[in-house]
C-alpha cells in the first residue's frame, strides 16, 4: 500500500487513542492526584476514596481517568507498589451487575471463574485474591448514570461503596472507585443511603471552547498528520464549529471531523485538507451521533438503528410510530439472518438512554439532532456506517 501523502497515523484520530498530553485537563488530572496520590505513602492501611467524574459528552473524562490511571500506576511501580487501574465502561461491560462484576474481575485476573458465582461472591473473591497477591486496585467506572438508569433497582452504588463492609476493620486492596456521569441527575434514582456514601468527592469538566478545542487538534495534528497538510484555517474552522451548537463543545466530533476531512482531501488527490473539506463532510453527519456511540452498540442494537433510519428515509418524516419500526426492523433481521430480540421496548429505551434517538411521545421515535441538518443527507450517511458496521459483525 503506498505510503500517504496526508496521513502520518490515522489512528492518532480514533476515538479510542489516549495521548500522554490531555490539553486544558492538567488541573483535574491533578486534582486526581491529590485525592489518590497520598494513599501511596501508607497503601496498606487505607480506605477507599470515592470520586465522582462530571461533565458532558465530548469534555474528555473518560481520556483523563484513563491517562490518570496509567500515570498514578507509574508512580506507584516507583515506590515498589503493585497498583492496577482498571477500566469499567458500564454500556460495553455490564447491562446487569452480574455481567458487570463478571466483567471487572476477568479484567483484573484470568484465575477467578464466575459462571457459578453471584455478584457479591464475586467481589469476595476478587478483594481474597487482590489480598493474596498483594495487588491494590482503583476502578474506574464510566457511564455510571446509564447503567443506574437502565438498572435503577440493582443499587449497585450501595455494593461497590460498601465493600469494606465485607471485611469491617480491616482495609482492602481497592482502594478507590472513579465514577463518570453526564451530569448530577442521576443521583436522583439513588436511595439516601447511597448518595451518602458517593461522599463529596467532585470533580467538574466543563465544555469546552473554541481555543481549547484548537490547542487539542493542533496535538491531534502532529501526531497523524504529514507536516504542513493542515491549513490553519482548516483548523480553525473546524474549532468554531465544534465549539457552538449543536455541537457544543465535543471534541469527539472536531476529532471526527479532523479525520473525515483528511480522508476526503486523500480520496480527492488533493495535496492539503482546506476548509472546504470540512465543509463538505459537515453537510453529510449528524453532529449528534459519532462512529464511537454506533461501535458501542451491540448487533441488536444495530439493527434496531439500522431499521429506524430506513423506516425515516421511506417516511421523509422526523419520526415514525413504533408500530412501524417494529415491522422494519422484523425485515432488516431477515435480511441479516438475526432473530429479533424479545425485549424490543427496553432496546429502543437503551438507544434513548444513551442519546442517540428521540421519543418524541409514547408512539413515536426518530433520531437525534437530525433535524438540525439536511435530513436526507445525514440519513444517507448513516446507513452507510451502519450497513459498514454489520458487514464488520
Amino acid at each position: 500500500m503506498p505510503k500517504s501523502i496526508i496521513f502520518k497515523d490515522r489512528n492518532k484520530l480514533s476515538p479510542y487513542y489516549i495521548p500522554r498530553r490531555l490539553p486544558h485537563r492538567e488541573q483535574q488530572i491533578n486534582m486526581l492526584f491529590s485525592i489518590y496520590g497520598s494513599l501511596l505513602k501508607d497503601v496498606w492501611n487505607v480506605y477507599p476514596r470515592f470520586t465522582e467524574i462530571v461533565g458532558p459528552t465530548g469534555t474528555g473524562k473518560t481520556c483523563t481517568a484513563i491517562r490518570f490511571g496509567e500515570m498514578i500506576v507509574e508512580e506507584a511501580r516507583r515506590e515498589d507498589i503493585n497498583l492496577q487501574h482498571v477500566y469499567v465502561n458500564c454500556k460495553v461491560d455490564g447491562m446487569t451487575r452480574y455481567t458487570l462484576y463478571s466483567n471487572l474481575v476477568r479484567k483484573v485476573t484470568p484465575k477467578i471463574s464466575t459462571k457459578s458465582l453471584g455478584p457479591e461472591e464475586m467481589m469476595r473473591q476478587l478483594i481474597e485474591y487482590l489480598r493474596f497477591e498483594e495487588i491494590f486496585l482503583i476502578i474506574t467506572f464510566d457511564e455510571i448514570d446509564y447503567f443506574v438508569s437502565m438498572n435503577p433497582r440493582e443499587h449497585i452504588i450501595y455494593d461497590l461503596t460498601r465493600i469494606p463492609e465485607m471485611h469491617p476493620g480491616t482495609p482492602i486492596p481497592i482502594v478507590g472507585e472513579i465514577f463518570i456521569a453526564r451530569s448530577l441527575d442521576w443521583h436522583k434514582l439513588l436511595e439516601s443511603g447511597e448518595r451518602s456514601t458517593l461522599g463529596l468527592g467532585l470533580i467538574e469538566f466543563s465544555r469546552y471552547s473554541s481555543k481549547q478545542i484548537r490547542d487539542i487538534l493542533a496535538d491531534r495534528v502532529r501526531e497523524a498528520f504529514q507536516p504542513n497538510i493542515v491549513l490553519d484555517e482548516t483548523l480553525d474552522l473546524i474549532s468554531d464549529i465544534t465549539a457552538n451548537p449543536p455541537i457544543n463543545g465535543d471534541a469527539r466530533v472536531g476529532l471526527e471531523l479532523l479525520y473525515y476531512a483528511g480522508t476526503l482531501a486523500e480520496n480527492t488527490g488533493s495535496s492539503r485538507v482546506t476548509p472546504e473539506h470540512v465543509r463538505k463532510v459537515y453537510s453529510g453527519i449528524n453532529p449528534t451521533i459519532t462512529t464511537e456511540d454506533i461501535l458501542s452498540l451491540d448487533r441488536d442494537g444495530r439493527l434496531i438503528l439500522l431499521a429506524l433510519v430506513r423506516g425515516l428515509k421511506a417516511s421523509g418524516s422526523a419520526y415514525i410510530s413504533l408500530r412501524e419500526l417494529r415491522k422494519i426492523y422484523s425485515i432488516v433481521c431477515e435480511e441479516y439472518g438475526a432473530k429479533p430480540v424479545e425485549d424490543f421496548e427496553e432496546r429502543i429505551q437503551d438507544l434513548i438512554y444513551r442519546g442517540i434517538i428521540d421519543m418524541k411521545s409514547l408512539l413515536e421515535v426518530g433520531i437525534s439532532g437530525a433535524a438540525l441538518i439536511d435530513l436526507e443527507r445525514f440519513l444517507n450517511n448513516l446507513l452507510r456506517q451502519l450497513e459498514h458496521a454489520e458487514r464488520r459483525i
